[in-house]
């Protein structure tokens, strides 16, 4: 019994520490922090999805390889769910500064030139910056690519962006998905870099 009891105990505390280590991804290194159903929004803005599905925060802390600011790109994110035979982009994904409490997002970016005052507001056309997810795919699994409402309820400006590049060096990031209620398990690669297998309520 207490065999079995310490490899019990062994098996545990080596499965911690091999779950806090981080893992390369391209110029950056990911260590995954959580993942659970999202709550509330941030100072600047909040996406809201519909009651059929429920958004899900991802945290990570990262880091960049080189210990020196380097371009990040946040549209190499993407959960894929082989239940659903998926590959998502996700809704959000925002990083933390100054204080530490504090997340803000990156630029949304878009394939055309916005002409409507409201879509101005929130979106740039920058054809150098490339929409990397799209290098990303998976045969047999549909892409989704969520619509996010830039306008009013009554004045819809419908869109689907992708996001900015920021020179990061040291920071949290919270990846925000749109999911079916049923689904618990899936994973989140950076580019072709699995970074988390992931399982939530």
């Amino acid at each position: 019994m207490k065999k079995t009891l310490l490899i019990v105990v062994i098996f545990i505390i080596n499965f911690q520490l091999h779950s806090q280590e981080y893992i390369t991804a391209d110029n950056f290194k990911f260590k995954f922090i959580k993942a659970k159903k999202a709550v509330g929004g941030n100072y600047v803005y909040t996406i809201k999805t519909t009651k059929d599905v429920k958004k899900v925060q991802v945290r990570y802390k990262m880091k960049s390889v080189s210990g020196e600011k380097d371009d990040f790109d946040p549209n190499k994110f993407y959960l894929v769910s082989d239940e659903y035979k998926k590959r998502i982009r996700p809704l959000d994904v925002r990083h933390n500064y100054a204080a530490g409490w504090i997340y803000i997002g990156f630029g949304h970016l878009v394939n055309f030139q916005p002409k409507d005052k409201k879509l101005k507001e929130w979106l740039s056309y920058k054809p150098e910056v490339k929409n990397t997810f799209n290098d990303y795919k998976i045969e047999g699994y549909q892409d989704v690519c969520p619509n996010i409402n830039f306008g009013t309820k009554r004045k819809p400006k419908m869109a689907s962006p992708y996001l900015d590049h920021k020179e990061l060096k040291s920071c949290k990031v919270d990846l925000y998905f749109s999911l079916p209620k049923e689904l618990k398990k899936f994973r989140i690669y950076y580019g072709t870099e699995l970074i988390s297998d992931n399982k939530i309520k």
